[in-house]
């Protein structure tokens, strides 16, 4: 996936973000490997699949609002991923929901028009969103729940500032974060290869946007 942000507009304008995983293959090298190396090991890593859940805070019109969701990304060609938040906006429940699949973004929001709207993509969100990445910084080892990671952080090709924690054990990702205009998103990884399939709407459901 090349995008690692997206915006709902909803009745009040709410920030919304895409996300995800990237890169290189596992291995205990001998020092540490570069940024880029780092962010690109889950895409030559053995990673079929990878769910996440999601955790952040958004501005819109001045207020600060609390999300929470979860996706999963498949790394097997083509590649697809899948995200989806929630969240109270003055009172009231707001949803977004994100996939994308073979170039195509499918976006469902509550409150909506009961569609799923399409659009053609090239940076849809999938294992290929750091594409076009720059600015790379090797920021070192850390330890996690899950184990001890390499930490990295670049900028997404929209200039958008991003972390990765990879896994050195098998390159597998745990965790992203996403800062945009004083948003935060994080992306925190808890399931790998469970058989995960993404597929685009029934067709029945789908106008386009």
């Amino acid at each position: 996936m090349t995008r690692l942000t997206r915006i709902a507009g909803l009745s009040a304008t709410l920030v919304a973000a895409g996300l995800l995983a990237a890169c290189g293959g596992p291995g205990t090298p001998l020092g540490p490997p570069s940024a880029k190396d780092v962010l690109a090991k889950p895409t030559h890593s053995s990673l079929k699949d990878a769910h996440f859940l999601v955790t952040g805070k958004f501005t819109s019109q001045g207020a600060s609002v609390d999300i929470t969701g979860d996706g999963a990304l498949v790394y097997k060609a083509p590649g697809a991923g899948r995200f989806k938040f929630q969240t109270l906006v003055a009172g009231q429940q707001v949803s977004f929901e994100d996939i994308s699949i073979n170039g195509t973004d499918y976006t469902f929001s509550v409150p909506g028009n009961g569609k799923w709207t399409s659009r053609a993509t090239t940076s849809g969100l999938g294992p290929n969103s750091f594409t076009g990445a720059s600015d790379f910084t090797y920021v070192g080892e850390e330890s996690l729940p899950k184990g001890k990671s390499w930490h990295a952080r670049a900028k997404d090709k929209d200039g958008n500032l991003f972390d990765g924690w990879i896994r050195e054990s098998d390159g597998y990702p745990l965790k992203y974060t996403i800062t945009q205009q004083g948003n935060a998103l994080t992306l925190s990884f808890d399931k790998y290869n469970t058989g995960e399939s993404i597929a685009a709407p029934p067709a029945s459901q789908v106008v386009q946007g």
